[in-house]
């Protein structure tokens, strides 16, 4: 149930909009590119993400001006990469005797690289909710079917090991839909899916890519309203909902309870848009949104662990990592308004976020002294840690925003927002995280300061 926490509340959202009652169909196309981003439960080598291409169709029913339903079919071909950590053999003693200048052919550690090569027929299934402004905004969240109509494996691979020929999943979309003449639209869409099925036999591997297509689409009927469709000048204005997109930094800390370990903060990052909805004639909003956001923490320290802190033991590597994870965050703030022309704001409430990615990257070193040798072995950490972290995390926000009046309707944002996770991101069991008396000293949780800069658009009371 957890998973349909989105779509329940696009919804929510949408029931509580005005003028909900036109029907019509768009029809779409458009092609673009797509990035690989294989989701795994193992630490065995370092994965590259590979551009493939993507192309597809839509049909969204609008059942109201914002609320909609969206499937089509879809084809993409994905390229995972993956290179194999090269395992060290340790000292190799040589005889005086040995005329060859070569080590021993069976020392010799030659990297394997990997393919994992995908052609996929997917069908999407949405629901959707469309913010009428100039471009209008129209997210979707939903599930898809996908038929594997194409593999092409690297030869390492044992042919008796389990492929799966078909998937499903979970998807979501952002699309921006710029008006070219009175039925036609020039639209560009970034789309994100996880797979859930385990596609290789022995080994935990899923699906998983993000793509940008463009293209147009052209709508067809719709009923009209009693009001006087929207010409572009502004008379038609809603200023009742306010919709502001943005783009900034995170910075971001593991605030959890963690004695002698080197966590150190962590930059990426933040883009998004928030939607605010006047409550009566007051200055006061419900303000949600979704914001896209890489938010983690840096460790440098002795540890035995290269995502969290462990030194249950003498410590065995010296660690330089950053470990960081991608979140889709849903605020639910009430916003005040301060002034006449709500130019200053000030807003608190509840958030949730849905974990869609886990990484850690960096250098591990080991050094061993003994036997009158000496050995440094130093490791390029590229790990998939989405399994030993929490699908979901929750908290508190407080935040300031400053809308300054440009012409046309439109306004220059500058945001801050604090957010305060609650829960451990950590996945203990997965991650074989005991539950002794170390547990307060790894117990991990997000804190995230974000700075945001972008534009208010205007938002109209029709749907074209």
């Amino acid at each position: 149930m957890k998973h349909l926490t989105i779509p329940c509340v696009l919804i929510l959202v949408a029931s509580g909009l005005p003028g909900l009652n036109a029907q019509k169909l768009t029809l779409g196309a458009g092609s673009g590119i797509n990035f690989s981003d294989i989701h795994n439960a193992e630490a065995s080598g370092s994965w590259k993400p590979k551009p493939g291409p993507s192309a597809g169709l839509f049909v969204r029913w609008s059942m109201t001006p914002v609320l909609g339903l969206q499937t089509g079919l879809d084809y993409a071909t994905v390229y995972y990469e993956h290179h194999s950590y090269v395992t060290d053999p340790g000292p190799i003693f040589y005889p005086m005797s040995c005329s060859s200048m070569y080590p021993d052919p069976g020392f010799i550690m030659i990297p394997v690289m990997e393919n994992f090569n995908h052609s996929f027929l997917s069908v999407p299934l949405q629901v959707t909710l469309t913010l009428p402004s100039v471009p209008s905004i129209t997210m979707g969240a939903g599930m898809f079917w996908t038929s594997v109509i194409d593999q092409d494996w690297n030869s390492s691979y044992a042919t008796e090991d389990f492929v799966s020929d078909n998937d499903y999943g979970y998807t979501f979309s952002l699309s921006l839909d710029y008006p070219l003449t009175e039925n036609l639209d020039f639209f560009v869409r970034g789309r994100y899916l996880t797979g859930r099925k385990f596609f290789y036999g022995g080994r935990d591997y899923r699906h998983g890519y993000s793509d940008l297509t463009a293209g147009l689409s052209f709508r067809l009927g719709g009923g009209g309203t009693d009001e006087v469709p929207v010409n572009g000048t502004g008379e038609e204005l809603n200023e009742n909902i306010r919709l502001s997109w943005f783009a900034g930094a995170a910075f971001s800390w593991n605030s959890g309870y963690v004695t002698d370990a080197g966590y150190t903060q962590y930059t990426g990052p933040s883009a998004g848009f928030s939607v605010g909805f006047r409550l009566g004639d007051s200055n006061t909003r419900f303000t949600t949104g979704l914001t896209l956001e890489r938010v983690g923490y840096s460790m440098q320290d002795s540890s035995n662990s290269y995502y969290r802190y462990d030194c249950s033991n003498e410590p065995y590597d010296y660690v330089d990592t950053r470990t960081s994870s991608d979140y889709a965050v849903i605020p639910a703030l009430l916003s005040f308004s301060i002034g006449e022309k709500d130019i200053l704001n000030l807003s608190t409430g509840p958030w949730f976020a849905a974990r869609l990615n886990s990484q850690c990257r960096g250098v591990a070193v080991n050094e061993n002294e003994a036997g009158g040798y000496f050995r440094r072995t130093e490791v390029t950490v590229n790990d998939d840690i989405t399994e030993y972290t929490r699908r979901n995390d929750y908290g508190w926000m407080i935040g300031a925003d400053l809308t300054v009046p440009l012409p046309n309707n439109a306004g220059f944002y500058l945001g801050l927002k604090f957010r305060q996770g609650i829960p451990e991101t950590m996945n203990r069991e997965n991650a074989g995280i005991p539950d002794d008396t170390l547990e307060k000293q790894i117990y991990m949780r997000n804190s995230v300061l974000s700075l945001h800069a972008g534009m208010t658009v205007p938002v109209f009371r029709t749907v074209r």
